[in-house]
């Protein structure tokens, strides 16, 4: 699909027929969404696909209650979770791109970036993972929308909760859900506000 066709045609849909959407298919989608951006290239993204009938249940107990409802019909649900260690996430990255890192690029990794993250405040933590978060999310809804799938962006939901019940590393922390499925809801455009009341140009 063309982009401008797949971004205008995205649109929220919250409920679903309850057909099931492949753990491979929803694998699909998150490995075409982690082509998003992200700054220094340090991807502090991770997911649950929420599949089996007893974690869908706890994660009901743990949203809103038109969420769950939302959640409960969706052939799929998607937590997106932010690295908090970010330190380590440099390790993992260096680790797993061994093979392929040039040299110079290593030692850069692991030399300058863990000591910046490091001296991050926790204000600063929050703004750099939700900035990397909300990137890979809308490439997830996009990725869906691709696959004639629809979707909806969760926010209304107890972090804590969510983070006891599906007992992901505790350095993961939950930031937003993500639900999707097949609907005949097609959704409808919101109103957007005019790019000229948005903007200046200097």
């Amino acid at each position: 699909m063309e982009f401008s066709k797949l971004n205008s045609s995205r649109h929220k849909v919250t409920q679903f027929d309850g057909r099931k959407v492949s753990v491979d298919e929803v694998k699909a989608i998150l490995a075409a969404a982690t082509l998003a951006p992200s700054a220094h290239n340090i991807q502090p993204w991770h997911f649950a696909i929420v599949d089996s009938a007893e974690k869908r249940a706890a994660l009901s107990t743990a949203m809103h209650a038109k969420n769950a409802v939302q959640h409960e019909s969706a052939g799929a649900t998607v937590v997106v979770y932010s690295d908090t260690d970010l330190p380590e996430r440099v390790r993992d990255m260096v680790k797993i791109g061994a093979d392929f890192l040039p040299l110079d690029h290593k030692e850069d990794l692991l030399i300058k970036l863990p000591g910046m993250f490091e001296k991050f405040s926790e204000q600063q933590l929050s703004d750099y993972l939700a900035l990397n978060t909300g990137l890979v999310s809308q490439n997830i809804v996009l990725a869906a929308n691709d696959a004639g799938l629809k979707t909806n962006i969760i926010l209304g939901f107890d972090k804590a909760k969510v983070k006891e019940v599906l007992a992901i590393e505790n350095r993961f922390r939950p930031e937003l859900i993500i639900t999707m499925g097949y609907s005949d809801d097609a959704g409808h455009a919101s109103y957007r506000l005019p790019v000229a009341d948005i903007t200046d140009v200097l």
